[in-house]
């Protein structure tokens, strides 16, 4: 009897258990995780999501390109925002890929075909001690299982084109930005913060097109706003830098709104926030604008002020009669496709134009510099004067501003509301040549039918006095 109710006591308790063990494997299967282990892995359209579920790791497509690549992005914003990708060299070309371990430990990214490109080195523990974890920071690391503050690579250490608070940005943390909106390759800007190249003692931030100076900002003065001082205007300054001599980082403002700084493809560096009703990012900064940074386009080429940072083409364009230098790098520059040849060049309107400010102006009070100023000139006075000088080679003329002439290469040429009239060879006159032919053939053509008209009327008079002296003598 005593054996009964022993094995009747047995069986209650197994009965109460199942649902808790049913419940503790539903509750796992439906928790997100925000780790992978040594022997775990994450396929194409699984994920892992930060302990306060604000970033997702996981594969993705950018734009209209059907690569897939390993990113972190928002959680909560619409069609997620990337901010920091794994393989941008090397994606994978279908949805074969998996983020795991190999046997050596590092992370990786493996595709169908058992080629595979390192995430991340994972090297100075134990191989199975190990995992990878998505933080609530949006930070990437690489850690020891038995202790987590045993951190051994990160990957704000790595970023790409995105700053986040608590990332330190460095001249060798840098951001680089994309190639373009669909690729995440590196593209040709960098972005990061340390001691001027004129003034070793005081530190800005500084942007680098393909390594050469694009942009800097003020220097660090010890002031949280000092580097970005057009943020003191706004109503609610986003973000707080602290930096020293060498590294910087900022805290967003008010503290925990998602913010980020991004550096685009266009090399315009951006803080935008998200707006806490619609979900969306507010962009409360940007500088530069593209065409604000000296001769972008290089010698003779027109920086395009209202080209969409996110559209595939190119931001800079040759005038009429121009090449580009590099057909592969449109930011350096035109050159001439026929040489002037003094006489015989021709003028084409380039309409709503800036116009350089290296001119010179002819003026009735004498020269200043390089420029001179004569306002009475009349616009034909004005084209003649560049044309009978062979090293001329623009011209703009205005009732406000009088004549202004150019000698040489043109620089910082863009968008604008002004007149340019460019001088070319006549022999480059495509379009001009219709437009020439347009306006000259009707009245040369009318002037001939008016002629043959003439001749016409006048043999017909004269035929009639003929018959009429005829029949005068007869009579």
């Amino acid at each position: 009897m005593l054996v009964e109710i022993s094995y009747l006591k047995k069986c209650t308790v197994v009965v109460l258990l199942i649902p808790s063990v049913l419940a503790i494997r539903c509750f796992s299967a439906t928790t997100p995780r925000d780790t992978i282990a040594f022997n775990e892995s994450i396929s194409d359209g699984q994920s892992l999501v930060s302990s306060d579920k604000k970033f997702v790791l996981g594969f993705f497509s950018p734009g209209a390109s059907s690569h897939r690549y390993i990113g972190i992005w928002y959680n909560s914003t619409p069609n997620g925002t990337v901010v920091w990708v794994a393989n941008r060299n090397d994606p994978v070309y279908d949805k074969s890929g998996v983020l795991k371990f190999d046997d050596v430990g590092n992370l990786i990214v493996q595709n169908g075909t058992g080629s595979s490109s390192i995430v991340a080195f994972g090297s100075g523990m134990g191989v199975r001690d190990r995992e990878a974890a998505i933080l609530y920071t949006g930070n990437l690391v690489l850690r020891s299982m038995a202790n987590h503050s045993n951190i051994i690579w990160d990957s704000f250490a790595y970023p790409t084109d995105t700053w986040l608070p608590g990332m330190n940005i460095t001249l060798r943390n840098l951001l680089k930005s994309w190639k373009s909106y669909d690729d995440p390759a590196t593209g040709d800007y960098t972005f990061g913060f340390g001691p001027s190249i004129i003034n070793k003692s005081a530190s800005q931030f500084i942007i680098n097109w393909n390594r050469n100076s694009f942009w800097t900002s003020a220097s660090w003065n010890g002031d949280t706003n000092s580097l970005i001082p057009e943020l003191k205007s706004m109503s609610i300054i986003p973000v707080s830098f602290q930096c020293d001599n060498l590294t910087c980082m900022y805290t967003p403002n008010p503290a925990g709104i998602m913010t980020k700084i991004v550096l685009d493809q266009s090399g315009s560096l951006n803080i935008t926030q998200i707006d806490p009703e619609t979900k969306l990012w507010t962009l409360l900064w940007r500088h530069p604008d593209s065409c604000d940074v000296s001769n972008l386009c290089g010698v003779n080429g027109v920086c395009n002020n209202s080209m969409s940072v996110s559209a595939s083409e190119s931001i800079c364009r040759c005038p009429e009669g121009f090449a580009a230098q590099d057909q592969s790098n449109s930011r350096k520059g035109c050159t001439r496709q026929t040489p002037l040849q003094c006489n015989g060049d021709r003028f084409i309107d380039m309409l709503n134009m800036t116009v350089p400010g290296n001119r010179q102006k002819l003026s009735v009070v004498g020269k200043s510099g390089n420029r001179q100023k004569l306002s009475v000139m009349e616009k034909s006075e004005c084209e003649f004067a560049c044309m009978k000088s062979c090293s001329c080679t623009a011209y703009a003329h205005s009732l406000s501003d009088g004549c202004s002439l150019w000698h040489g290469n043109l620089t910082n040429l863009q968008d604008g509301v002004e007149t340019l009239h460019l001088r070319i060879a006549a022999s480059e006159l495509h379009g001009h040549k219709m437009l020439w032919i347009a306006y000259i053939l009707p009245p040369v053509a009318f002037l001939v039918f008016c002629l043959i008209s003439f001749i016409w009327i006048r043999r017909r008079k004269n035929k009639g006095n003929h018959s009429e002296l005829e029949k005068t003598i007869h009579s």
